[in-house]
C-alpha cells in the first residue's frame, strides 16, 4: 500500500472545534437550566418576586428551554454542520430571552420569564457564543482525501 493510499483509508471524520464548542455549550446550558430548577419552585418572597441563584432570578419555563437547547446541542455536537446550525439556535434563542427580559425589567407586569438584570446579561453571553459558533470560521482549510480507484 502506498502512502497516499494509506492515508485514505476510511475512518471516523475528524472532529472539529464547533463540535466541541457545541458539545460545550450546551453542557452548560443543560447545567444552568438544571440548577436553575431548584429555586424555581420555591414561593415566592414578600414582594413577589421569583427565587434568586447568585442573583440570578429563576423561571421554571426558562430553565425547561434552557435543559431543552442543552439537549439539542448535544445531538447537533455529532455533526460540524449541526454545530454551526445549534451556534444560530442558540443565538436566536437567547436573543429572545434578552429581548424578553429587557421587556420584564422595564414593564413588570411582561415579566414572563422571570428575568432580572444579570439574568438577561447571562442570555446575552450566550447569544454571543451561539454567533460565535455560527460565524466563525472552523479553520480546517483542508479536505479529506478520498482514495483513487485502482486502474
Amino acid at each position: 500500500m502506498t502512502g497516499s493510499a494509506a492515508r485514505a483509508r476510511p475512518g471516523p471524520a475528524p472532529i472539529v472545534w464547533t463540535q466541541v464548542a457545541a458539545l460545550i455549550l450546551g453542557t452548560l446550558m443543560f447545567l444552568y437550566g438544571l440548577v436553575g430548577f431548584w429555586p424555581s419552585f420555591s414561593i415566592p418572597g414578600p414582594d413577589w418576586q421569583q427565587s434568586t441563584l447568585l442573583g440570578i432570578e429563576c423561571n421554571a419555563l426558562r430553565s425547561a428551554l434552557q435543559v431543552l437547547v442543552g439537549v439539542i446541542g448535544w445531538a447537533a455536537a455529532t455533526r460540524a454542520g449541526g454545530a454551526r446550525l445549534h451556534g444560530w439556535g442558540l443565538a436566536l434563542v437567547n436573543a429572545v430571552f434578552v429581548v424578553l427580559g429587557i421587556v420584564g425589567v422595564l414593564v413588570p407586569s411582561a415579566h414572563w420569564l422571570g428575568m432580572n438584570v444579570p439574568a438577561v446579561v447571562v442570555a446575552g453571553v450566550f447569544a454571543v457564543a451561539g454567533l460565535v459558533l455560527a460565524l466563525v470560521p472552523s479553520g480546517s482549510g483542508h479536505r479529506a482525501e478520498t482514495a483513487s480507484p485502482p486502474r
